[in-house]
């Protein structure tokens, strides 16, 4: 591989702190995501299972169940009025009443959105979790010997996901036109944030 090309591809390269998270639940429970400090994007594994044409032929492998993961955790900074704790307990409580009655699955699934940014701050991947409620509202630690932003973790049941690329091939001119209007929204999103926080 020639060295130039690798060096000028290092400045196109994600980094892993580029991301947004949105949460939208039942009885319109939503969240950006702001605090949001650490997610994963859930693998997908193609099990299989193996079988012979014949008793003492070879074995061949085939496509037997596709695995989402699951579960995925996420992690929130947690500021003066607890926001993100708040909305994930009342999540948490519409799934059962006080007499521990459960609600259809249907009322309580919400989703989740995860998107990748590039160096513009712009999407370049989102994956979307579809039937998402919240499993685990992880435990808030106290400590009086540190002063270390108070964090927590949440862990979401989900059934399966589904993506989508902003560079999905569209032909010459469909690129050419993402392309532009890519700059162009990043330049403005640019001047609207300068204009904002000075």
């Amino acid at each position: 591989m020639n060295i130039n090309r690798f060096k000028s591809q290092l400045g196109t390269l994600t980094t892993k702190d580029r991301f947004e998270v949105e949460l939208h639940g039942p009885i319109g429970i939503r969240s950006r995501g702001i605090r949001c400090t650490g997610v994963t994007i859930p693998a997908k594994t193609i099990s299989t299972i193996s079988n012979s044409y014949v008793k003492a032929g070879p074995t061949s492998n085939f496509a037997d169940m596709v695995d989402y993961g699951g579960t995925v955790d996420l992690t929130f900074m947690l500021d003066q009025t607890f926001e993100d704790r708040q909305k994930i307990e009342l999540w948490q409580s519409y799934i059962f009443d006080e007499a521990y009655n459960l609600q259809y699955p249907s009322e309580y699934y919400g989703s989740i959105n995860i998107k990748q940014l590039g160096l513009d701050g712009l999407p370049i991947y989102d994956v979307e979790l579809h039937q998402c409620f919240p499993t685990i509202l992880g435990e808030v630690s106290l400590d009086s010997t540190t002063t270390d932003i108070q964090t927590l973790t949440v862990t979401f049941a989900f059934r399966s996901w589904s993506s989508s690329y902003e560079n999905s091939p569209t032909g010459l001119l469909g690129g050419l036109f993402k392309k532009f209007s890519r700059k162009i929204t990043s330049k403005l999103n640019k001047k609207i944030s300068d204009k904002l926080f000075g």
